[in-house]
């Protein structure tokens, strides 16, 4: 019986780890400040590599799937080829989303980078 959620218990924890890596930059990002140019650190290399990780957590799953067809129950095999197509779908939609949210912190960090070295050529 576990050898037949195994599966989807990985899906499940690949995607809590993409959205722990969405709430690390939102919180490093400050999106949710309400200054106009809050003070942003650039994308750590730690949540680079989180990232990285977290395209290799969603394929597993399906890795996994592939490689446990034989075992798994007929009932089972066939609710996964039913909804495989919509957890991969979900998974290539949370990685976007990743890439996005580390994109706006890259800009923000940007944006602070260029005002100190405005503020140090003013003062």
């Amino acid at each position: 019986m576990i050898v037949d959620l195994l599966p989807l218990i990985l899906w499940i924890g690949s995607l809590l780890w993409a959205g722990a890596v969405c709430v690390l930059c939102v919180i490093r990002g400050r999106l949710l400040s309400r200054e106009r140019h809050p003070d942003v650190e650039l994308v750590s290399w730690n949540v680079i590599y989180a990232q990285v990780c977290s395209v290799v957590l969603c394929a597993v799953p399906f890795m996994v799937l592939i490689l446990l067809q034989d075992d798994l129950d007929s009932r089972m095999l066939a609710w996964y080829d039913q909804y495989q197509i919509i957890g991969a779908i979900i998974s290539i939609v949370m990685i976007i989303i990743e890439w996005l949210l580390m994109f706006v912190q890259s800009k923000r960090a940007e944006h602070t980078q260029v005002d100190r070295v405005l503020r140090r050529k003013r003062g």
